[in-house]
C-alpha cells in the first residue's frame, strides 16, 4: 500500500469507530431517556436498533448484566465472549448456529446448548463449567475448546462425536478421561494442566496428530495408541521415561522438559526421525545421543547437568539449526566443531574459558545468525551480569499457544530481551577503556568468523558496530605487523 492509500484506510478506520461509538451513544439515549447515571443500568434491550457494534458497550455500562441485542434465528456465528453470560442464558431461539463462541463469560452449565444441533465449533474458554453434559447429541462438532473451567471427570463413552477433529481440555482440573478412544476423528488433543496421573484410551487412535500432556502428574505414559503422532508435549510431568517409542514411527517434535521423576531415561535409538527435541531441566548423560539423528535441526539441552558434549555431536547431528546448551557445566567447546549448518547456538553460563578455540570452531560456522556465550568465565566482564530469570524459556517451557517451531521465542522474550539491552548499554559506556577494547574485539573476531551473524551475547550486531570493530582490528593487526618487523631489524 502506497503511503496515501495507508492514511485513508487509517482515517476509514477512525471514522468506522466514530460512527459506531456514535450510534451506540444515540442508541442508549433513545433507551434510556431518563437515567442520567449509566454505570447504573444493569438491564437494557437493543433489540431492532440496528446496532452495528457493541464492542465498547463496557466502558458506558459497566455494571449491565442483562443485554437484548435480538439476534436474529438465521445467524450461524455468534461471538458473546466477555460478556457476563450465565448458565441460564437460552439459545433456543439460534437453531440454526454453527459457530458460538461463550468464552469468559460466568456459564457453568452447558445443558442450554443441548438444542444446537447444527453446532460444529464451540469455544467456551474461561468460564465456570464442570461438566461437559448437554453436548453428548452433538453430532456435527468438529472443533471444542473449554481451556480453564473446572472440570474434573470426563466420561465420553456416551458421546456422539464422530466428526471431532479438535479437543482442547487445558488448565482445567481433570484427573480422570475415559472413552477417548470414541472419538475415531480426533486430531488435535490438548490436556495441558491438569491432574492426570494416566492416560489410556484402551484402543488405538491412529488419526491423533498432535498430543499436549504438559503439566500434569504422569508417572508413565504409554505411547503406542497414538502410532501416528507427530507432535508430543509432556513437559513439567514425572516420566522415568515413554514406554513402546518404537511405535512413533512418525514423530517430529518431542518435548519432555523438567520431568521430576528420578533417573530420566530417552533412547533417541527409537526417535531418531524427530526433527525437533526439548529436553531442558532433565539430567542426562553425555552419550544420550546413541544413534545419527539425520533429521535433528532442533536441540534443546538446557541445565540438563552436561559436563561433556559427545565427541562425535557433529556427525550424529549434522543438520542441526538450533542447539541450546544454556547453564550446564561445559567446558570444551571443541565437540561442537563441524556443525557447519547451525543458524543458532547459545551457551549461556557454562564454563568456558577461552575465546580463542571458541572463534576457531565459529570460523566452520558460516551460516549462524545468533550467538550467546554470556556468563562463561570468558566474557564475564564485558557484559552486565546476567540471571536465570533473563532469560525466559532457558529451564520452563515456552509459553503462548503456538506449537513448538524453529523459531519460536518463548512468551516475554521480546520485553526482558529489550530491558537487558537498555541496562547493558549503559554498562557498556561505563566500561574502562581497556575491558570496552577487549569487548569490542573479542565481538569483531566473532563478525569476522561469522559474516552472517546478527545478534552477539544479547546484543544486535550493528553497521556501526561492524565498522568500529573492523577498524579496531585493522589497527591491532597493523601495529602487530609493525611490530614483528622492528623486531626483525633489531
Amino acid at each position: 500500500m502506497s503511503p496515501h492509500s495507508k492514511a485513508n484506510a487509517t482515517f476509514l478506520t477512525e471514522c468506522s469507530f466514530a460512527v459506531s461509538h456514535d450510534r451506540l451513544v444515540q442508541v442508549i439515549t433513545d433507551v434510556e431517556p431518563f437515567e442520567p447515571h449509566w454505570e447504573k443500568i444493569r438491564s437494557i434491550n437493543l433489540s431492532k436498533k440496528n446496532v452495528e457494534s457493541v464492542a465498547r458497550l463496557k466502558e458506558f455500562l459497566p455494571k449491565l448484566d442483562s443485554l437484548n441485542l435480538g439476534v436474529p434465528g438465521t445467524v450461524r456465528t455468534l461471538s458473546v465472549s466477555s460478556n457476563f453470560l450465565t448458565g441460564i442464558t437460552s439459545f433456543s431461539h439460534l437453531l440454526n448456529l454453527e459457530n458460538l463462541d461463550i468464552s469468559d463469560n460466568d456459564i457453568d452449565s452447558l445443558r442450554q446448548l443441548e438444542c444446537l444441533r447444527h453446532l460444529r465449533e464451540l469455544r467456551a474458554d474461561g468460564n465456570k463449567i464442570t461438566s461437559i453434559d448437554g453436548l453428548q447429541r452433538m453430532d456435527g462438532l468438529v472443533k471444542l475448546s473449554l481451556h480453564e473451567n473446572g472440570i474434573r471427570d470426563i466420561d465420553l463413552t456416551k458421546f456422539r462425536w464422530s466428526r471431532l477433529e479438535m479437543l482442547n481440555l487445558s488448565r482445567n482440573r481433570i484427573d480422570n478421561i475415559e472413552g477417548l478412544a470414541s472419538l475415531p476423528s480426533l486430531i488435535v488433543l490438548n490436556l495441558d494442566d491438569n491432574s492426570l496421573g494416566d492416560l489410556d484410551p484402551s484402543r488405538s487412535m491412529p488419526k491423533l496428530r498432535i498430543l499436549r500432556l504438559s503439566g500434569n502428574r504422569l508417572y508413565r505414559l504409554n505411547v503406542a495408541p497414538f502410532p501416528n503422532v507427530r507432535t508430543l508435549y509432556a513437559d513439567n510431568n514425572s516420566l522415568t521415561d515413554l514406554a513402546k517409542t518404537a511405535c512413533l514411527s512418525k514423530l517430529e517434535n518431542l518435548s519432555l522438559r523438567n520431568q521430576s521423576g528420578r533417573e530420566f531415561q530417552l533412547s533417541t535409538r527409537e526417535i531418531r526421525d524427530a526433527k525437533r527435541l526439548y529436553l531442558s531441566g532433565n539430567a542426562l548423560r553425555t552419550g544420550f545421543i546413541e544413534e545419527s539423528c539425520y533429521n535433528l535441526v532442533y536441540l534443546e539441552l538446557a541445565a540438563c547437568r552436561l559436563s561433556t558434549l559427545p565427541s562425535d555431536l557433529a556427525s550424529l547431528t549434522p543438520n542441526l539449526r538450533v542447539l541450546n546448551l544454556n547453564y550446564n557445566f561445559i567446558e570444551d567447546a571443541q565437540p561442537l566443531e563441524g556443525l557447519s549448518r547451525l543458524k543458532k547456538l547459545t551457551l549461556i553460563g557454562s564454563r568456558l574459558k577461552g575465546t580463542k578455540a571458541l572463534i576457531r570452531i565459529l570460523m566452520g560456522m558460516p551460516n549462524v545468525e545468533m550467538l550467546d556465550f554470556r556468563m562463561n568465565p570468558c566474557t564475564l566482564g564485558w557484559y552486565l551480569p546476567l540471571l536465570v530469570k533473563d532469560v525466559p524459556g532457558a529451564l520452563q517451557p515456552s509459553e503462548g499457544s503456538g506449537d513448538k517451531g524453529e523459531d519460536q521465542e518463548p512468551s516475554g522474550r521480546k520485553r526482558t530481551d529489550f530491558a537487558w539491552k537498555e541496562l547493558d548499554s549503559k554498562f557498556r559506556r561505563d566500561l574502562p577503556d581497556e575491558v570496552y577494547i577487549g569487548r569490542l574485539a573479542y565481538r569483531g573476531l566473532v563478525m569476522r568468523a561469522c559474516p552472517q551473524i546478527r545478534m552477539l551475547d544479547g546484543v544486535d550486531v550493528s553497521d556501526k558496530e561492524r565498522a568500529k570493530a573492523h577498524h579496531l582490528l585493522q589497527g591491532i593487526s597493523g601495529k602487530r605487523k609493525a611490530g614483528s618487523r622492528r623486531g626483525g631489524d633489531g
